[in-house]
């Protein structure tokens, strides 16, 4: 069932309505009255605002009302500079993926469904207490018949109906905030809303989350600072995932850490060139490391845990990268700026020279400070906000790796005060501008280049030879498109549909008047002439309260 095509369905419109109470009950009135829906479900004399929260307080306080798929959507919201402004960023990241915890019985009950046996046939111990749970899952701990200890993630019942039902509505709003309000149109709600949902749909498929636990320990096979968690993929369905059980200590928990003889400072360093691998050398990163996610092992071992977010670097991004971070190294406001279009997908820009004095304005403000002294993370920020009020776009996997270095720096200086970000970063950094540079790679991109100029030069004639027989043909069409007139356009569709209406009612009202004439037929006359005259006044107000005269 898709809206697109019959509307809404009667169970959403009970959601929708309570999408729409929390709405007004938060004091946001201006959203449901712009809606352009909200006006079906609730009178303006229950609209009211609270005055002892700002704006951004009450936007966060409604999400979290809304349940988890909002509560999602805003956690991603407050990473993306380009479509909402600072200090709603600054309230989104507040936002806590909690949920009123499931029943444990129910639980166990749907694992043993998943599993398709009882709990003692496949455990041999299972602790029937839930040791976390979150908006989608709950987790328990067990023991194998084999003795080893594993992590089950077990999915709520019902979650993804739900979350498509909330997905639907979500879809549902944003057209109806763009159509109404024109200036949305650069923000792409309905492209932000469509990428979510693609998310959110990963996150729901537990098998996607596995195979990133595995292609995460295929990339730290060889490395001994990291513990990557086995997955039992016999065991692993679309909503339940058993992992190895990490016996560690939380990342955030510093006297624990200190008691357990690790140092702090080593780990510091180790979490920090752990992403850095990531981002630099793999391009397949984790994208929420704050301390939840990081726990430490024996001799300051670290463990990242919760894959269902990664972010993925393509090639071009990776270009990117290293341009930037040239430009950065030698405090290069034109090779930054090059990146940067360069990343938005632009091959000229007009307002180069513009963007390039805002980049440089920026760096001027770090003009005393050594780069070791910089943050690499914050500069690459502001040159992101400075790239979207220009009016570019830029691809979602760089919000999530600029999330990533932030948490990780914040997790860094956490355990170490001292730590040099920047200079943990360089060798990093110095290593992929060198790949990119390197005599193989160059000469790799150059024979690319020349087998594209022998492909143009090969096909060229068989193309130019099917564009002459079109033409011989008169097969051949070009296509212009005029932009621009979209209101126009619509203003004619509205004045001949008015026009049509307004000739039937003329047309009813003229037949009325002659049937009426007639003793057979005059109160059919009659019921007509009324009809369309109560028609016809309606429209008129209509018009008048349009300023369409």
């Amino acid at each position: 069932m898709k809206i697109s095509s019959i509307g809404l369905a009667v169970h959403e419109l009970g959601r929708a309505r309570e999408i729409i109470g929390i709405v007004v009950k938060y004091g946001l009135s201006e959203w449901v009255t712009t809606s352009g829906f909200g006006k079906f479900f609730i009178s303006k004399k229950r609209l009211h605002r609270i005055e002892r929260y700002n704006q951004w307080e009450r936007i966060r306080m409604a999400i979290e009302e809304m349940g988890p798929t909002f509560i999602k959507f805003g956690q991603i919201l407050a990473d993306r500079p380009d479509i909402i402004p600072v200090e709603l960023q600054e309230e989104l990241r507040k936002l806590q993926d909690e949920a009123q915890p499931m029943p444990d019985d129910l639980a166990i009950i749907e694992i043993e469904k998943e599993l398709g046996r009882p709990l003692n046939e496949l455990f041999r111990d299972f602790d029937r207490n839930r040791i976390a749970s979150a908006s989608i899952a709950q987790a328990y701990r067990a023991v194998l018949l084999n003795g080893e200890e594993v992590c089950i993630k077990i999915q709520r019942p019902g979650i993804d109906k739900k979350i498509e039902l909330d997905l639907h509505l979500m879809n549902f709003f944003a057209n109806r905030m763009q159509h109404n309000n024109p200036e949305m149109e650069a923000i792409n709600l309905k492209g932000v809303v469509r990428e979510f949902g693609k998310t959110i749909k990963k996150e729901l498929d537990f098998r996607h989350e596995a195979g990133n636990v595995i292609r995460f320990g295929h990339c730290f096979e060889n490395d001994p600072d990291i513990k990557v968690p086995r997955v039992y993929s016999h065991y692993t369905t679309r909503k339940i995932l058993i992992e190895e059980w990490i016996q560690g200590i939380k990342v955030r928990d510093l006297e624990t850490l200190l008691r357990s003889g690790n140092d702090p400072k080593i780990i510091a360093k180790k979490g920090a060139r752990l992403v850095f691998d990531q981002i630099f050398t793999h391009g397949f990163f984790h994208a929420d490391p704050h301390p939840g996610n990081i726990f430490v092992l024996e001799n300051n071992v670290v463990s990242f845990i919760d894959f269902g977010m990664m972010g993925t670097l393509h090639p071009d991004h990776l270009r990117f990268l290293g341009k930037y971070l040239l430009g950065y190294l030698d405090r290069d406001a034109y090779n930054m700026t090059e990146a940067l279009v360069l990343l938005s997908g632009k091959r000229n820009f007009n307002r180069f020279k513009d963007l390039e004095f805002r980049i440089s304005d920026m760096l001027a403000h770090y003009k005393y400070m050594s780069i070791e002294e910089m943050d690499f993370s914050k500069i690459l920020n502001e040159s992101i906000d400075i790239l979207v009020n220009f009016g570019l776009r830029i691809p979602s996997d760089i919000y999530l790796l600029i999330k990533s270095l932030m948490a990780i720096e914040r997790v860094a200086v956490m355990l170490d005060p001292g730590i040099d970000f920047a200079h943990e970063m360089r060798p990093f950094a110095v290593d992929l501008i060198a790949r990119q540079f390197s005599p193989k790679q160059i000469s790799r991109e150059i024979f690319d280049s020349l087998k594209e100029y022998y492909r143009l030069i090969k096909e060229l004639p068989a193309d130019l030879n099917e564009i002459i027989y079109d033409i011989k043909d008169g097969k051949f069409k070009t296509q212009i498109e005029v932009k621009g007139l979209e209101p126009l356009i619509n203003h004619i569709d509205g004045a001949s549909t008015r026009m049509a209406v307004a000739i039937v009612l003329a047309a009813l009202i003229i037949g009325g008047s002659i049937i009426s004439q007639f003793d057979q037929t005059r109160m059919l006359g009659a019921i007509v002439f009324g009809l369309a005259g109560i028609l016809g006044f309606f429209l008129l107000i209509t018009l008048f309260r349009r300023n369409k005269f």
